[in-house]
């Protein structure tokens, strides 16, 4: 018998919430699960995944993430910034443009869209930040808000779709020159940028505190020297992000496929606790969940190797 040749087997949210309620033995394959328990199983599902990113479950959650500097600028609101997964385009423009422009001639349009976003440095080293009017050929566009400064033939332009989501955390940060050289670039904690004397001062950002203030709504990074604006547009940083939520039992989830199992016996530790489930089937439960879990952690890690140092004190 021939195979299906095809590997995109999915799972929903109402497939996991109706196998963890089989597992704990409240319903058979052949019952439909009340709403109240729907319900119910979806808070948990939600608060779970959410939780499991404390546990290190984040690799596939893991996101390259761009913020576009600006001159003299120590902090940036996540939530306003100009932050992106995904830069469409990066080029160049062809013309020297005047303040005051709203059609833009570029080296190339090739990936820009109507409605995106674009950034134009202009020559105060500024990045006029707009949206795409419309994509006009392949070496000009239209932009909303006319340019507010002068801008030289070859300044960089940057367009991009979709902001990012806030991140939870920032497991690694480097700067980009205008040249696409990277340097590596310090993350800090709340004091180490406090005791900074002058926060003013311009340079090229050597070190990042990320504020989360309690909320997956909101986010402040402060860089530390605020950038000088002449070589350095782009902070970029692997950021550590929530898994999507459950709105629905029909959403599918944010993980892999390999974790269907592990969703559907964590769901079922997490909610026999609230159904007449015996001491003895829930240890049972509690250690298969467990193993299922260990599994996948021990499988979605990073292959890279491990570098062991010594460090020699008085």
């Amino acid at each position: 018998m021939a195979t299906s040749g095809s590997k995109d087997y999915s799972i929903t949210g109402s497939t996991i919430i109706a196998g963890a309620l089989r597992k704990i033995g409240i319903y058979d394959e052949s019952d439909n699960v009340d709403g109240d328990a729907t319900s119910t199983a979806l808070i948990a599902l939600n608060l779970m995944v959410k939780e499991w990113v404390a546990d290190g479950i984040d690799l596939f959650l893991r996101t390259e993430t761009t913020l576009f500097l600006q001159p003299d600028t120590n902090s940036y609101d996540l939530t306003t910034a100009e932050i992106t997964d995904s830069i469409a385009l990066e080029t160049t423009l062809s013309a020297a443009e005047a303040s005051g422009q709203t059609v833009i001639s570029v080296t190339s349009s090739t990936g820009a869209t109507a409605a995106d976003r674009v950034g134009i440095k202009m020559d105060d080293n500024t990045i006029h930040w707009t949206t795409i009017v419309s994509v006009d050929s392949s070496t000009q566009i239209t932009i909303t808000t006319a340019t507010d400064d002068d801008a030289a033939s070859g300044n960089k332009v940057y367009i991009y779709t979709t902001k990012s989501d806030v991140p939870q955390k920032l497991l690694f940060a480097w700067r980009r020159d205008t040249n696409n050289f990277d340097t590596e670039i310090e993350l800090i904690g709340e004091n180490e940028y406090r005791r900074q004397s002058n926060k003013d001062s311009d340079g090229p950002p050597v070190q990042l505190w990320y504020n989360r203030r309690g909320n997956q709504a909101t986010g402040r990074l402060h860089v530390w020297p605020d950038n000088g604006g002449k070589n350095w547009d782009k902070v970029m940083f692997i950021a550590q992000n929530l898994p999507d939520d459950f709105d629905t039992v029909g959403n599918s989830p944010d993980f892999p496929i390999e974790w269907g199992n592990t969703l559907i016996w964590n769901l079922a530790k997490e909610i026999m606790v609230e159904y007449p489930v015996s001491q003895k089937e829930q240890d049972r439960i509690e250690r298969i969940a467990f193993q299922k879990m260990e599994k996948l952690l021990d499988y979605d890690t990073e292959d890279a190797s491990v570098i062991f140092g010594m460090s020699f004190g008085r």
